[in-house]
């Protein structure tokens, strides 16, 4: 029997025009209400903008953001996000985030650094004017991150065409130092080595005393691919590359099809 459901939003429940169907919407309050199942959302987006998700859905579980690197408890509704409690954090080492930003500098590539929940970036131009409309988080233009970095990023990112050149690159110089993964085609993730969405998950069934078996993991990128395998029932969307299908169990719908919402009447509802 499926007790948690942990979900992706982006490619998965959110479309490519920011929407959240009425079908997974009605789907997501039934297992909830219903059937008394965990709806756990786990993106690589930052807390703020994953709050404005959660609240859409209508989920009071904790979420999961920055890639599984935090986890924050969102019940209550605070009319100030921030004041939410941070239940897991775990951010990128502060040194190896001084040497990646030299790498970003001296390669002059476009790159965000989120630092205590907000969003600094390197330039103002297209990819920044995209993750604005897509994140619903207005960035702070910082030419130089180094006077940005007050503490430890929870996240860095690279946004480039070149995303695999790129994490090939980070990868030979930091092998051990951080966890690489994308996002998107173009989102090169940087996070703390031993962060996933998996990982977070894992937290959270140990509070809830659920096994993995009792787990469905439903996502669409790269960045899925821990929690796809790690749980006992991993599904990946239609529309997911043949690289993540190839590591779920199962294989559903696209977003636009409701796939989510099929894979839950299928492993659910069953």
């Amino acid at each position: 029997m499926i007790k948690l459901v942990a979900l992706d939003l982006d490619g998965t429940i959110v479309d490519e025009n920011l929407q959240i169907s009425e079908q997974t919407l009605e789907m997501l309050t039934y297992i909830r209400e219903d059937k008394q199942v965990h709806v756990v959302l786990a993106t690589g987006r930052m807390f703020p903008s994953t709050v404005a998700f959660a609240r859409r859905v209508g989920v009071t579980d904790p979420v999961i953001s920055y890639q599984g690197g935090m986890i924050r408890d969102i019940s209550g509704n605070l009319e100030n996000i921030l004041d939410h409690p941070i239940l897991f954090h775990r951010p990128v080492d502060m040194e190896v985030s001084r040497s990646i930003i030299d790498f970003i500098h001296a390669e002059g590539v476009h790159a965000n650094l989120y630092v205590n929940d907000q969003l600094f970036t390197t330039h103002h131009n297209a990819n920044s004017d995209f993750y604005r409309s897509i994140s619903g988080v207005t960035p702070i233009e910082a030419k130089n991150l180094h006077i940005v970095l007050t503490g430890p990023p929870s996240k860095m990112m690279i946004i480039d065409d070149r995303c695999d050149e790129i994490i090939a690159t980070l990868q030979e110089k930091f092998p051990t130092e951080v966890s690489l993964c994308k996002s998107r085609a173009t989102f090169c993730e940087i996070v703390h080595p031993t962060v996933s969405k998996w990982l977070a998950i894992s937290y959270l069934m140990e509070e809830w005393d659920i096994n993995a078996d009792e787990v469905m993991a439903i996502g669409d990128h790269e960045n899925d691919i821990p929690m796809i395998q790690g749980a006992g029932v991993g599904v990946a969307m239609g529309n997911a590359p043949e690289n993540v299908r190839a590591k779920a169990d199962y294989v559903t719908d696209t977003v636009d099809n409701n796939g989510a919402v099929k894979a839950i009447e299928k492993f659910v509802l069953c």
